[in-house]
């Protein structure tokens, strides 16, 4: 079990050093204590932190948004493209007419060259290439991979050459090219994954990117070995190395984050998305793509030459393969018995770990975090002692909350009356008029729902995500597990089997209720398609159920959901409980993917950049799109017929979010700067008179993975042992997320902080890994 010391932060220049209890904190208990650079975002930047980390260099042109390149440039590329396939034409034809013959190799070694020029071409003729890539930058790709290109020409050349030497001579000349080249590929292949987005990768410390070399090297020679001594699939290598780089630099502009493990994961739903973004390659990634292009020449004059006889070539083959087979046994070996971090000292920053993936290169950083996935349990944790401290916050509850006159006249009237309960998590929903900037721009929230009186209780909801991440507050809400004792970088819906987890459709199952689940998308996006089955859903209604579906921004409006929901209401008269993850509002907030007139035209003093702007008024009239029919929606509840009970709420903040953040409140102290980002917002409604509920609007703030227990204790549901235990332990923990909570006292606080409490706190990480963590790991 290590201490993890955290870096200083740096506040108006100065080293803030951090006491010694928050200095030593495990990952999973919470945020670093400090903002070491302010957040990147589109197109806003943070700017690296002088006083500990001199070797970076301001950063505000790594996301900054840019004019396209002339479409004209494309005539370079494609020159090149055309005088390499001429080259080739002409060296096959040669060939053949000389009758040495034209081998595959002489056309398919081309091929990715002739593909890098292609490809280059077409998106500078679509105006995909920014305008800080100048004639001169690709004059310099286009001869650079042309030249790749043909040099390949010479493979044959090369290897007849040392195919005519004999004996040992010929094989240890193999051995060493294969050797340098593999070392070299490997340089290059690190180079190009860094070149294509880390603007200070230039500057990471000389053991990092060895040990990244190393990585990238021992999959080159297993692959060298599987394909039988060829450069064929080492080439996979390089490509992977360049295509992550390329991702890394669009998953940093749009969504000022790092590639995760558990986002490789969630790979199909950020397909299903990307088309809400444009892909403009930078002036980086053209020269990392040469770097790609050179690893591949090099690549490609790897050969094991022609075989004496069928003897030697089985040895050969069962050689090869037994020798792929120690280099991956090895690799193996050393992640499970290494520790990244002690073995380079140095701890990634679980918040914003693109700082850390800049700082010390992707590879080490990445497989850092990839180390940490499971679950991490508890000092001293026990099984029955984990029980025994649930049963003693059941009692506690069943005696006091649990047995007030109004709980239990709650209980009578939900027995007797099954309401019919809807969830909405509506996509990036929140009330960005917390922000006092757009307060004073004239921004008061979402009209509708700030005014709504008759709720059974309302309030800020604490979200673990900020931007994006909407499956891990979906998770929180139907589990009442919380981000806080899972860990940092991780999506539970793709890494964990639910079956056996308690969850809020299996509950209202066992009530009687039939149990929806609705997301008008594709099922596979953060695999819900089996978690839901996995829960217990009875139906899930995907996109492919909305098809004539009227759009919003970037999805089936919020009122194409309800008027569905409204159907199955009206439609089925049985106890329905029926959870609905919209999806107009999801991000990025381009212009012109709303109406003109729907722009409010807010404009904060301190935003100046135009993008922001248009960032800002674009989210803003998807909020009051979202506004217009929540109203529509309860409206049409309040006449409907039956009892309905509504949870509304408000999965994260959009990516704009923090953007404003740093702007409008500089200088604070980093951990309550952080807090306001991962605020949302939540009402319980119903359009009945729930018993022993006033239904005027009380505030409360509540952790996403509380929100669930309390509805079902304000209606009169029946509660789990694990919910009554929430609640219970509400007296003295008010709210709980990822962050960290609010305690009693009013006061937020770190998860790892030493507080009055500490012991809520460690008793609610051992709860949830009895209910949680040993039922899936």
């Amino acid at each position: 079990m290590r201490t993890r010391v955290r870096i200083p932060s740096v506040h108006h220049g100065f080293c803030t050093v951090c006491s010694p209890s928050a200095q030593r904190a495990r990952r999973s208990h919470g945020p670093p204590c400090v903002r070491l650079f302010h957040y990147i975002g589109n197109p806003t930047v943070r700017r690296v932190a002088r006083r500990h980390v001199d070797a970076l260099a301001p950063i505000e042109d790594q996301v900054a948004m840019t004019d396209a390149a002339p479409t004209i440039y494309a005539a370079i590329p494609f020159t090149a493209l055309v005088l390499l396939v001429a080259l080739v034409a002409a060296v096959a034809v040669r060939s053949h007419l000389t009758g040495r013959g034209i081998t595959p190799g002489m056309i398919l070694w081309p091929l990715p060259f002739a593909a890098l020029l292609g490809f280059v071409g077409v998106w500078c003729a679509m105006g995909l290439v920014m305008d800080t890539c100048s004639a001169a930058d690709l004059v310099a790709y286009s001869v650079a991979v042309g030249g790749c290109g043909a040099i390949t020409l010479a493979r044959r050349r090369v290897f007849h050459r040392i195919d005519e030497l004999a004996g040992v001579a010929s094989h240890l000349l193999r051995a060493g090219r294969d050797a340098v080249l593999l070392v070299l590929a490997a340089a290059l292949s690190v180079a190009a994954l860094e070149g294509s987005w880390n603007r200070v990768g230039a500057q990471i410390p000389v053991s990092f990117i060895l040990f990244a070399v190393g990585v990238v090297l021992a999959a080159m020679v297993a692959l060298y070995f599987l394909g039988q001594r060829t450069g064929v699939l080492p080439c996979l290598v390089a490509f992977a190395c360049i295509a992550f780089g390329i991702a890394s630099h669009f998953v940093l502009r749009f969504k000022s984050a790092a590639i995760l493990p558990s986002d490789l994961l969630a790979i199909g739903t950020a397909a299903a998305v990307s088309g809400n973004y444009t892909y403009e390659l930078s002036r980086h990634i053209i020269f990392a793509l040469a770097l790609f292009a050179l690893a591949l020449c090099l690549l490609s004059f790897i050969h094991p030459g022609r075989p004496r006889n069928r003897r030697v070539l089985g040895a050969n083959i069962a050689g090869n393969l037994c020798a792929c087979g120690l280099v991956v046994a090895g690799a193996l070996g050393l992640y499970n018995s290494v520790d990244v971090e002690e073995a380079l000292d140095f701890t990634y920053d679980v918040w914003m770990p693109q700082f850390t993936y800049m700082q010390k290169g992707v590879i080490p950083s990445f497989l850092a975090v990839l180390q940490d996935l499971p679950i991490e349990e508890s000092e001293g944790y026990d099984a029955d002692e984990a029980q025994d401290i649930e049963d003693a916050y059941v009692q506690s509850f069943d005696l006091t909350a649990g047995a007030t006159e109004a709980r239990l006249a709650a209980e009578a009237q939900f027995n007797e009356m099954k309401p019919a309960v809807v969830a909405i998590m509506n996509e990036s929903f929140s009330d960005l008029s917390i922000y006092e900037g757009l307060r004073a721009a004239g921004y008061t929230g979402p009209a509708f729902y700030n005014s709504l009186g008759d709720t059974l209780q309302r309030g800020a909801l604490m979200s673990s995500v900020v931007g994006g991440g909407t499956c891990n507050t979906e998770f929180e809400f139907l589990t009442g597990n919380s981000m806080a004792f899972v860990g940092s970088g991780k999506y539970p819906y793709q890494l964990y089997d639910f079956s056996d987890v308690s969850n809020l459709a299996q509950q209202f199952d066992e009530l009687g209720y039939k149990t929806t689940a609705i997301h008008p998308q594709l099922g596979s996006n953060w695999n819900r398609s089996n978690v839901y089955n996995q829960m217990g859903f009875d139906t899930f209604l995907t996109i492919d159920d909305f098809p004539d579906a009227t759009w919003y921004h970037y999805g089936p409006s919020d009122r194409t959901c309800y008027d569905r929901i409204l159907q199955m209401l009206r439609e089925d008269p049985d106890p329905q409980f029926i959870f609905n993850v919209t999806m107009q509002n999801h991000g990025g907030y381009d212009a012109g993917t709303v109406l003109e007139e729907d722009l409010l035209g807010i404009a904060p003093e301190g935003i100046t950049d135009p993008d922001t702007l248009s960032s800002l008024n674009t989210y803003l009239a998807c909020i009051q799109a979202s506004d217009r029919d929540l109203e529509y929606f309860i409206n049409e509840l309040r006449t409907i017929g039956r009892p309905v009970v509504l949870v509304f709420f408000g999965d994260h903040q959009p990516s704009v979010g923090p953007t404003l953040n740093e702007a409008l409140y500089p200088g604070e102290d980093a951990f309550s700067h952080s807090w306001r980002e991962f605020v949302s917002t939540y009402i319980i409604w119903a359009n009945y008179d729930v018993a022993g509920n006033d239904q005027v609007s009380a505030w409360d703030e509540l952790g996403a993975n509380a929100l669930g227990a309390q509805l079902l204790y304000d209606i009169g549901a029946p509660l789990s042992d694990q919910q009554k235990a929430t609640l219970a332990t509400r007296a003295s923990v008010t709210s709980l997320n990822a962050l960290g909570y609010r305690g009693a006292d009013g006061i937020c606080q770190a998860l790892d902080a030493n507080s009055f409490y500490s012991s809520t706190i460690d008793d609610l990480r051992k709860m949830q890994y009895l209910n949680f963590a040993e039922k899936v790991q």
